[in-house]
C-alpha cells in the first residue's frame, strides 16, 4: 500500500492528535489522522476530551486579561533568562 493510501493506527493517530487539533500537520496526514479519529471509537474519547478543552481554554483566554503588574513580572523574568544565556 503506499503513502497516500496508508491508513494510520492508533498510536500514531493520538501521538499526532494536538498537532491535528492545532492544524499543523500536512495535508495527506491532517487527512489520515481524521480520517482515523472519525471512525475510531477507541481515540474518540481522548480526540473529544482534547478537542473540547482546547476550546474552552481559548475561551476563557479571550475573557480574561492579566494585570499590568503580571506582565510586567513575566517581561523581567524573561530579560534576566534572555541575558543570562548571553
Amino acid at each position: 500500500m503506499s503513502d497516500a493510501g496508508k491508513r494510520c493506527d492508533c498510536g500514531e493517530a493520538l501521538e499526532k492528535l494536538y498537532d491535528f487539533l492545532d492544524g499543523e500537520l500536512p495535508g495527506a496526514t491532517r487527512d489520515e489522522i481524521g480520517a482515523h479519529l472519525e471512525r475510531c471509537r477507541a481515540c474518540w474519547p481522548q480526540f473529544n476530551f482534547e478537542r473540547l478543552f482546547l476550546d474552552r481554554l481559548a475561551a476563557a483566554g479571550e475573557c480574561c486579561e492579566p494585570c499590568p503588574e503580571l506582565a510586567e513580572r513575566i517581561r523581567a523574568v524573561l530579560d534576566l533568562e534572555g541575558s543570562e544565556r548571553s
